[in-house]
């Protein structure tokens, strides 16, 4: 039998809730659909961050808090976005990784 790894981007970066009501953007939320998708076999979730408003942020506090909510829950490989919004600098796209 052949691996395969399943890697899930539960919620992309400019998707909203408008587009999607289902769509996680809490860290409460993506922690739970990691979790879930953890369940259904997969392996890696990518992640993208939104402010307490909904908009695409890289905010390095928002991504620990999401971290460590998903940790809290499984063992999921946890893999971050430099993706950001389109409007965002190369900068503020780096933000999470320091």
């Amino acid at each position: 039998m052949k691996s395969l790894i399943i890697t899930v981007a539960p919620n992309g970066a400019e998707v909203t809730k408008k587009d999607n009501p289902n769509l996680p953007i809490t860290p409460e939320e993506v922690a739970e659909e990691a979790y879930n998708c953890y369940k259904a076999g997969a392996s890696i979730i990518h992640l993208h961050a939104r402010d307490k408003d909904g908009n695409p942020t890289q905010d390095p506090e928002i991504y620990n808090e999401m971290i460590k909510l998903i940790k809290e829950r499984c063992n999921i490989i946890i893999q971050i976005s430099t993706g950001g919004a389109i409007s965002m600098s190369s900068e503020e796209r780096r933000a999470p990784l320091n």
